[in-house]
């Protein structure tokens, strides 16, 4: 995922922001410092357009860095997260990739490592121990055969979102198993709110249902295994079941009408507006909800234990979200280079944490001073106790698996295939690792 967009904004704004020239830095007008006729030219593309607090910290981000570099010229293409990925995946098919780009971690990385295109950054990372300074679980997702590839940028958890004034108003208490969310999601239902905002027009905001049923159901660890190449791990049985409760939530209406049809950012407005009570959704909720109106009060809780699941019921999905990467084909690799080393400074990491309200893979940057206490809550409730943090899946699959993955969960939201059809679907596309 990911890659998780925010308030709707005009089509052509978000356009705007996808041909920005050379020169032009982030969103925005180009800062004086990038008018000039720069030694060198850098190409960076980035998926931050598209939401208020991405584009705030990446304008921040780049201007502090042409002011560093006055000498380098930066040509910045910006795009929202899924017209980026095919934008991306087009550009390194004919051999026209950036020089710097943002990326997902886990497999839609590797495919590019895989055919020979991105810069290995192991000798750069021992360099004043720079590589040091990151969460070593947040490396992983970018290290394939023990060299390293790119550099995360933020890690985000995925939890149950709820409107306490709302919940406070109405007289709902928050569930704690599978069968009271259910019990819940009719009381709420019948009181003419939307029980859960989904938006799945983009198919990656159905997967946490279906990666939070497995690992209730089963246990963590299951895609990242099959990726790994490790025979033992595989989608047992109650994948079946783990399918089956995000088919409850369409078939009980718990969903709110053509939920495939409505974009992330429509389901957030419902959410936001009090006409839905609840979302599943990563950290970058708290930035989303930043703008809410004063009726609206932030909450978070786990996601619901599943009685009789054989999974860890304190696991949490957990992962790097995004990444930065140099192309081997860059004109200067240095400046790229230093451009990831400045991402990833702790002055920078800091910035992005205050205001994207999400976890950083630097350590110690995420502090409650900047993190507020929403997320700081979500670290110490939520991510401390769990015994296992599972990557978000649709990062850990190769591209390939997460179409089939996506379309499979789209399926089974409008009917169109059955749980065990659609679990069978998912293990096979995974196996197959293409």
């Amino acid at each position: 995922m990911a890659f998780r967009l925010r308030k709707p904004l005009a089509l052509a704004v978000a356009v705007t922001a996808a041909t920005i020239l050379s020169g032009c830095v982030g969103t925005g007008a180009a800062p004086a410092a990038s008018e000039g006729g720069g030694a060198h030219t850098l190409t960076i593309w980035h998926a931050y357009a598209g939401q208020p607090d991405k584009v705030a910290f990446i304008d921040w981000a780049l201007k502090g860095f042409q002011k560093e570099h006055p000498d380098v010229k930066l040509n910045v293409v910006s795009a929202e997260q899924s017209s980026y990925k095919t934008k991306l995946q087009t550009a390194m098919s004919t051999g026209q990739a950036p020089d710097v780009f943002y990326t997902l971690p886990g497999g839609f990385l590797k495919a590019f490592v895989d055919s020979g295109q991105v810069l290995d950054l192991n000798d750069e990372l021992k360099k004043k121990n720079w590589g040091d300074g990151f969460i070593p679980s947040a490396m992983e997702s970018v290290t394939f055969k023990n060299e390293t590839y790119a550099v995360p940028i933020d890690m985000d958890a995925a939890v149950v979102w709820y409107n306490k004034k709302l919940f406070a108003s109405k007289g709902w208490g928050v569930p704690h198993t599978w069968d009271e969310f259910l019990s819940l999601s009719a009381k709420i239902a019948a009181d003419g709110e939307v029980p859960v905002a989904l938006g799945n027009k983009d198919s990656w905001p159905a997967t946490f249902w279906y990666q939070y049923g497995v690992m209730r159901e089963q246990g963590s660890g299951v895609v990242t295994g099959m990726a790994n190449g490790d025979a033992n791990a595989s989608f047992g049985p109650k994948a079946s079941d783990a399918a089956g409760m995000l088919q409850t939530l369409a078939q009980k209406k718990y969903l709110p009408t053509g939920a495939n049809g409505m974009s992330d950012q429509e389901a957030n407005l419902l959410f936001m507006n009090g006409k839905a009570a609840m979302v599943l959704n990563g950290t970058w909720q708290i930035g989303m909800s930043a703008d809410a109106s004063k009726d609206f009060d932030l909450g978070y809780f786990p996601f619901p234990k599943v009685q009789g699941g054989s999974g860890d019921q304190s696991d949490a999905i957990a992962g790097v979200a995004a990444a930065f990467a140099v192309s081997k084909k860059a004109a200067d690799k240095q400046d790229a280079v230093d451009f990831l080393r400045y991402m990833t400074s702790p002055a920078v990491m800091k910035k992005y944490v205050e205001l994207r309200k999400t976890m950083v893979t630097l350590k110690g940057a995420t502090t409650a001073d900047v993190a507020g206490p929403v997320l700081a809550g979500i670290v110490k409730d939520v991510v401390e106790p769990a015994k296992h943090l599972d990557p978000f899946y649709d990062t850990t699959m190769s591209p390939k698996a997460a179409t089939v993955y996506y379309s499979t969960l789209q399926g089974l939201i409008e009917g169109s295939t059955d749980p065990a059809s659609a679990a069978k679907a998912i293990d096979e596309a995974v196996r197959a690792g293409k």
